[in-house]
């Protein structure tokens, strides 16, 4: 009995979130009955797979004390990418998809360098590559409308075996491994005292910048990842695909019960924030409250949960 109330008790933030996630569940599915449909909960499984796969990376580096601002246009770009090499077809896409996430993956690698090695600011270093990112792919695209995703990718991204989606799948798979990572080995307890103290950390020997340059790399694959799968969700890329990401793959996280200053978290938590944004998001259209105007809903829930939690911070000094 101890032991249960004790894990209660320090997961309870998490907990939490996947009540109000079932609450909000029901609450809407009264409202309107069919937002509770077989076929609806199959889209919400997508979109929430696809945001949460988006949200790993940016959980090992808010874990560490960081950010990464890039993710839109890491989205927008293997999408992109994807569409582009593959003209569609099937073939070469053993040979296409890693080549894109290994893209993706030294685009993180940059963001790492920049950030442990060359210490800019994460949000700026961030914010740069995204910048970069987008004059890039305009270049590119030079106005041109997207291409058609490879039916396999669909089949991924929309796909069933056994009237399980595949992504769902896929999904589970990443969930075990992050928290395997995360609470099972010497890597991910050396991130949550990088987060808690960088002193700390520096005085037991962890090497701090190879730790930060590999969760950068990570928020690189995932971003690289999540954009194919988002292309498959839709059937084609388009310029700006991504910028939806920019506060949610933050915000679930936070909602997630990670600490926005670091140090505290696991990725079970953000599962539940990607299915609390996940179902929010899905009401939002029925208001009819336009897409720029849920990026300023999402901006304010960012501003006001990071200073609730720089005023516990300083509460606590």
């Amino acid at each position: 009995m101890n032991k249960i109330k004790t894990v209660i008790r320090s997961n309870r933030t998490i907990i939490l979130s996947y009540i109000i996630a079932l609450l909000i569940f029901i609450a809407i599915s009264i409202v309107r009955p069919g937002f509770a449909s077989p076929s609806h909960i199959r889209i919400l499984i997508i979109d929430v797979s696809i945001l949460g796969i988006i949200a790993l990376g940016q959980t090992f580096v808010i874990i560490t004390g960081g950010i990464d601002i890039s993710i839109p246009w890491i989205v927008a770009s293997s999408a992109t990418f994807l569409t582009i090499l593959s003209s569609g077809e099937n073939n070469n896409l053993a040979i296409i998809i890693p080549l894109i996430l290994l893209g993706t993956t030294f685009v993180g690698f940059i963001n790492g360098v920049g950030v442990s090695y060359l210490r800019i600011p994460p949000i700026i270093m961030t914010l740069g590559m995204n910048s970069i990112l987008l004059g890039g792919l305009l270049g590119i695209m030079g106005g041109r409308p997207g291409e058609r995703t490879p039916t396999l990718v669909q089949f991924v991204t929309n796909g069933n075996v056994r009237g399980i989606p595949v992504i769902l799948i896929l999904w589970v798979i990443i969930i075990i491994l992050a928290t395997i990572v995360l609470k099972n080995t010497t890597f991910g307890r050396q991130l949550y005292v990088i987060g808690n103290n960088e002193k700390v950390a520096l005085f037991s020997g962890i090497n701090i910048r190879l730790a930060k340059l590999i969760v950068y790399c990570l928020s690189g694959f995932a971003g690289g990842l999540g954009g194919i799968l988002l292309a498959g969700r839709i059937g084609q890329s388009y310029l700006g695909m991504g910028d939806q990401f920019l506060f949610l793959s933050a915000i679930a996280v936070i909602v997630g019960g990670t600490s926005v200053l670091g140090g505290s978290g696991q990725y079970i938590g953000t599962v539940a924030g990607a299915f609390i944004l996940t179902i929010v998001k899905g009401l939002l259209p029925a208001f009819r409250i336009p897409a720029s105007a849920q990026q300023v809903i999402y901006g304010v829930i960012l501003f006001t949960v990071v200073v609730l939690a720089r005023s516990r911070e300083l509460s606590k000094i």
